[in-house]
C-alpha cells in the first residue's frame, strides 16, 4: 500500500509542475482615447453665368442673322466651392421646329475663347478657343480654383455657305457645362 501511496503522491507532484510550467496566468490591458479633431467635406459648386442653376444667356441673342454674320457675348464661369475643379461644356443643343429651323441650327458654329472683352478676333488654336458645329460643341480640361472665375466669350455665326432653306428660320441652343473635383 505504500508503494501505491507513492505512486499516487509522485503523479500529483509532476501534475502540478506541468501545470504551473505551461501557464502564468497573467493578463494585461489598457485603453487610452485619441481626439481626432474634425472631419468636413469640400463642396463644388459651378457657376455659370453667376448661377447656380439654369442661366438664361440673353447677351448672346440675335435676330435677322444673315450669313457669315455672328453674336459675341462674354460669359462668367465661377467656381463657388472649397475644392480645385475642372468643368467643361459637356453638351450643345439646339430647338428647331421645322425644316427652316433644322436648316438654321445646321448652319450654326459656336467658338469659345478666354478673350473676357470679346474684342479681337476669334483664332482657332489648341484648347481654347474651341469651334464646333453648335449642336456638337463640347469641351472639358478647363481648371479652377476655389474662389475663382474667368471669362470666356461665346460667338455664334451663321456658315456663309447657309443654305437658302434657313433663311427665316429660328433656333435656342441650350449650353451643358459640368464641373468635376480635380483630382
Amino acid at each position: 500500500m505504500t508503494k501505491r501511496l507513492w505512486l499516487i503522491l509522485a503523479g500529483m507532484v509532476v501534475l502540478v509542475m506541468l501545470v504551473s510550467t505551461s501557464t502564468t496566468g497573467a493578463l494585461w490591458q489598457d485603453q487610452s482615447a485619441v481626439d481626432v479633431g474634425s472631419i468636413s467635406s469640400g463642396s463644388l459648386t459651378l457657376l455659370v453665368g453667376g448661377q447656380d442653376e439654369t442661366y438664361v444667356f440673353t447677351a448672346l441673342n440675335a435676330s435677322n442673322l444673315i450669313p457669315g454674320q455672328s453674336v459675341r457675348a462674354p460669359l462668367s464661369i465661377s467656381n463657388g466651392g472649397s475644392t480645385n475643379m475642372t468643368y467643361g461644356l459637356t453638351a450643345s443643343t439646339t430647338a428647331a421646329a421645322g425644316p427652316a429651323d433644322e436648316a438654321l441650327a445646321a448652319s450654326l458654329r459656336v467658338t469659345v475663347t478666354d478673350n473676357a472683352a470679346c474684342d479681337a478676333p476669334q483664332i482657332q488654336v489648341a484648347g481654347l478657343p474651341f469651334q464646333a458645329p453648335l449642336d456638337t460643341a463640347t469641351f472639358t480640361g478647363r481648371e479652377l480654383a476655389p474662389s475663382s472665375s474667368e471669362s470666356l466669350c461665346i460667338e455664334v455665326e451663321l456658315d456663309a455657305n447657309a443654305p437658302i432653306t434657313a433663311a427665316s428660320g429660328s433656333t435656342a441652343a441650350t449650353f451643358t457645362f459640368r464641373g468635376d473635383q480635380k483630382l
